[in-house]
């Protein structure tokens, strides 16, 4: 790896790892951020007048209302499944197979070098392959998460985050590839995305508002939401 690749993989990385944990960030908060927003709504419709309930109501009432969309059946709630060892190791076998092409030049395949990273942490954290080792309870659990959260970055082609916990398994990995960091710096853009959706939110900006910048946010909701002044605000 030349010097100027060794320092941008170095550089990406870094970045990398900040907007994860901006990501984490945000939407560990995100949830207290919707309920005390949806609180404060609350405790302001709680103190109108029942003339003023009245005028919101009869805004709402002449609002169109959009066709229901179909009730889906409830269902109780599943344990994620999870992928035979055995398939995943099929799968990444058959892929290997079908890309292979005497007259093709190489190229890197992300979806490949994706499905082989996956597997080779499925190798170490696959509950079948760890019960299988007699490893305890508490280790089984460990590795469990471990393994959802490497099928979770698989499924959603986060290179980055596949890459980390193949290095945080201690696993033997090439360098990086020009290419790889390029997906790295992919990764990236999308994890900023998401973290702008959710600083977007009006409740974000609620909940990391003072005190001013919370009554502006639910100014503008009883506005927009109801086409309603409210006193207190």
């Amino acid at each position: 790896m030349s010097k100027q690749l060794k320092y941008k993989l170095k550089k990406t990385l870094k970045n990398a790892e900040f907007v994860h944990a901006d990501l984490e960030y945000h939407q560990e908060l995100s949830q207290d951020a919707l309920l005390g927003f949806q609180e404060a709504i609350n405790e302001l419709l709680a103190i109108l007048t029942d003339e003023e309930r009245g005028a919101l109501k009869d805004y709402l009432d002449r609002l169109p209302r959009p066709e229901a969309a179909p009730r889906p059946a409830e269902r109780e709630e599943e344990e994620p499944t999870l992928p035979d060892y055995d398939d995943i190791t099929a799968l990444v076998v058959s892929d290997v197979e079908a890309s292979t092409n005497e007259h093709e030049l190489p190229k890197i395949n992300k979806e490949l070098e994706l499905k082989k990273l996956f597997r080779r942490i499925a190798e170490q954290t696959h509950p079948d392959k760890v019960r299988a080792n007699g490893f305890s309870e508490k280790e089984i659990t460990r590795l469990r998460c471990i393994f959802m959260r490497a099928r979770e970055a698989h499924d959603n082609e986060n290179w980055y985050i596949l890459y980390s916990i193949a290095i945080q398994l201690g696993l033997e990995i090439e360098e990086p590839t020009a290419e790889e960091i390029d997906w790295i710096e992919e990764d990236i853009k999308k994890t900023l995305a998401a973290i702008a959706g959710i600083a977007n939110l009006s409740a974000w900006h609620w909940y990391v508002g003072n005190e001013e910048d919370k009554k502006q946010v639910l100014r503008y909701y009883f506005l927009q939401a109801y086409n309603f002044q409210h006193p207190s605000l």
